[in-house]
């Protein structure tokens, strides 16, 4: 993989969230705008943005397999994303399911935030059931992720 310093690791990283992100900005509003939700031109793209996150999942699974999930004190916001980023987008359940624990440690230890741990289940949850999850009134964050872990049943 070549990446021995913490600095390749995180140039590595942050290209990662840069083709991520470059692909989902602008583009696709324009695109949209432009020639509607049920275009070809819309269609093409989302084929495009399936064919970078596939390659940019390979890429955090061989990043998360050698290395830990990046540490939020030591890498730019870009880099610890990065690896949330691409799992996140993923709309496979078994893809998101593998990465649980990972992410679980990640959340645990600060390196994301209860609100980008809860998005995650969220959007596993309605994968899964078809239905994004509510809750009424106030909660705290952290009810909601230990309900859907559980619901999901992730352990």
């Amino acid at each position: 993989m070549g990446l021995t310093s913490s600095s390749d690791q995180e140039a590595f990283l942050e290209r990662i969230h840069k083709t991520d992100q470059d692909i989902r900005n602008g583009e696709s509003s324009e695109i949209l705008l432009k020639y509607g939700k049920n275009s070809k031109e819309l269609q093409k793209l989302y084929r495009k943005m399936d064919s970078v996150d596939q390659l940019n999942l390979k890429r955090v699974d061989l990043y998360l397999n050698t290395f830990q999930y990046p540490d939020k004190k030591r890498f730019s916001h870009s880099a610890n994303i990065a690896p949330w980023l691409v799992i996140h987008h993923s709309s496979d359940i078994n893809t998101r399911n593998k990465y649980f624990q990972i992410l679980k440690k990640a959340y645990l230890d600060n390196d994301i935030n209860s609100n980008q741990f809860e998005l995650y289940l969220g959007r596993t949850y309605q994968l899964k059931t078809g239905d994004y999850p509510t809750q009424e009134g106030a909660y705290k964050s952290e009810d909601k992720i230990n309900r859907l872990i559980k619901e999901l049943s992730l352990e």
